[in-house]
């Protein structure tokens, strides 16, 4: 004798009664549409508050339109438990090997994604509030100064010691760290990290340091700590 099990003998009528096999055009059509427009609003914040040359328009278009995605997988886990089961099994086995080296990168992919899961469920309010509070919270921060970006200076040299440069340094008020020494029987090096102002006349005055064959001065993104 075989037993044939369906889902009414495994879950209980009140939870199936949760799942409506169909949704409407309209549900569908509203829910998709207010997916769109707080997409394009991330879209828009995250280009507003990108600065410098690491903004990326393709990120941005993919990470945005996530929501709309999202928004409509939560809806069809909604409409129909089988879908829904497959769903939660087929997203388990998702992987993402593009590492995200920002972490304003992931806030915003965090944020596209929760509005479609909230869209999705059909609280709208909640996601445009979220929107407006974050929008806010992001601008302000936005305009809060930063610390001035760390430099790296690089000397190449013959014969000359770290007591020439630093002499040099402390003259014109630097704060520095010697982060690397790297000698050799041709050419040596000193590696620098500095925080300096917009005067650089002191990478003149070490040039002419006798032994000194090339400096640079190269602007360093990152955290730094003296």
């Amino acid at each position: 004798m075989i037993l044939k099990v369906t889902f009414d003998d495994i879950f209980k009528d009140s939870f199936l009664n949760n799942f409506s096999a169909n949704v409407s055009i309209t549900t569908i059509a509203v829910t998709l549409i207010y997916a769109f427009l707080l997409s394009l609003f991330v879209f828009f914040i995250y280009k507003l508050t990108t600065k410098g040359v690491i903004y990326s328009k393709k990120f941005n278009i993919s990470m945005s339109l996530m929501s709309i995605i999202t928004a409509a997988i939560v809806l069809s886990m909604q409409a129909n438990i089988t879908v829904s089961l497959g769903m939660v099994g087929a997203l388990s086995i998702v992987r993402f090997r593009t590492a995200i080296k920002e972490p304003r990168d992931l806030l915003f992919l965090f944020w596209s994604i929760s509005n479609g899961i909230i869209i999705g469920a059909g609280v709208y309010s909640m996601a445009i509030v979220l929107a407006i509070i974050l929008a806010i919270a992001m601008l302000f921060f936005d305009i809060i100064p930063e610390k001035k970006t760390p430099y790296i200076l690089v000397i190449y040299f013959k014969n000359v010691t770290t007591r020439d440069i630093e002499i040099i340094l402390n003259s014109y008020k630097i704060k520095y760290k010697l982060k690397s020494e790297n000698l050799s029987s041709k050419e040596s090096s000193y590696i620098y990290e500095l925080k300096v102002k917009k005067d650089k006349e002191f990478v003149n005055e070490i040039l002419k340091i006798k032994g000194v064959s090339e400096v640079n001065l190269m602007s360093q993104d990152g955290e730094s700590q003296y």
